[in-house]
């Protein structure tokens, strides 16, 4: 018999009804996983680990991305899979925070949740969840989100849909993951970082420079245009440059939702080379940051940069 750890931070999928709208509720999954699993799932055994906060997704910070992983890397040789109920918003965000620091896990992590609460007649939560135990007990390794009969690798997705059933997709995975071949040691996140992603518009030249200067950062990661470039623009450009002398990293990432960066193909992201931005090639700007926060610190820049670039080049 298959045992699973399932770990409940909150979300939709396990909601009520409130005066102010629905809000995440302790002690009403229990019995529906405990019921569903017995009736399609007979041969695994769930446990359920509640938090004691259960959050709203929005409320995530990379100190609970930092809880997460090491709940399951203290569990790791006691069950055979794991899965994580988290809300829709920032499951993405959650998702490639665990595959960073469960690299080389050689069991499951599956991420799920739902578009409407389990108790609302309709509720996707129960097919969710069920390919999410399954998935779990299957022979799968590393971090994924099963969500809308799909199983995608957690650290390619992205929501989109904020509605539909299918809320998520991966439209730039290049790749599925291999069997981990080294020996899985958790990469936990430091949250003391300080990782900025922002997100260039029409007009927002000055804006951001203003902003950029507010603080010292660690890491930057820009999500431009197309395949990769920056509006001319002096004070824009000053403002990124005097962050990279004082040591911070940038990273380039497209707002596209395919395709990938290609820093200098136009003079606009020739830019990003004299700042000696490192492109992101088809990773998203979630994959980007949460890399950011499980590997600044640890390595010199230049094996740094190496690392990224291997990552950036699937």
């Amino acid at each position: 018999m298959k045992r699973i750890f399932c770990l409940y931070t909150g979300g939709t999928i396990g909601c009520v009804d409130s005066p102010n709208g629905l809000i995440p509720q302790h002690g009403i999954l229990p019995k529906l996983i405990s019921d569903l699993a017995c009736s399609h799932i007979p041969s695994i055994e769930v446990t359920l680990h509640e938090y004691a906060q259960a959050l709203d997704s929005a409320a995530m910070t990379p100190t609970h991305w930092r809880h997460i992983a090491c709940d399951i890397a203290e569990r790791v040789k006691h069950y055979d899979g794991f899965v994580v109920l988290h809300g829709t918003d920032t499951m993405a965000w959650t998702g490639a925070a665990l595959h960073w620091q469960l690299e080389n896990i050689h069991k499951p992590v599956i991420l799920t949740g739902a578009q409407r609460p389990w108790i609302h007649a309709g509720s996707d939560a129960p097919a969710n969840m069920q390919l999410a135990l399954e998935t779990a007990a299957s022979d799968i390794t590393g971090v994924h989100v099963a969500f809308g009969g799909l199983v995608l690798p957690a650290h390619c997705v992205k929501k989109l849909d904020a509605d539909h059933d299918t809320a998520y997709g991966a439209p730039n995975a290049a790749h599925t993951n291999a069997m981990p071949t080294d020996q899985f040691a958790l990469r936990a996140i430091n949250p003391a970082l300080n990782i900025l992603a922002l997100k260039l518009y029409p007009g927002c030249e000055n804006a951001i420079a203003s902003m950029i200067q507010t603080q010292t950062w660690d890491g930057m990661v820009i999500e431009s245009y197309g395949s990769g470039n920056l509006p001319s623009h002096d004070g824009l450009t000053q403002a990124l440059n005097e962050q990279a002398q004082r040591g911070a990293i940038i990273i380039n990432c497209t707002q596209c939702i395919a395709g990938e960066v290609r820093q200098g193909l136009y003079a606009t992201g020739d830019v990003f080379n004299t700042l000696g931005a490192w492109p992101a090639g088809r990773r998203t700007v979630e994959a980007a940051r949460t890399w950011l926060y499980t590997h600044l610190g640890r390595s010199d820049k230049e094996v740094l940069r190496q690392a990224w670039q291997s990552v950036a080049s699937l």
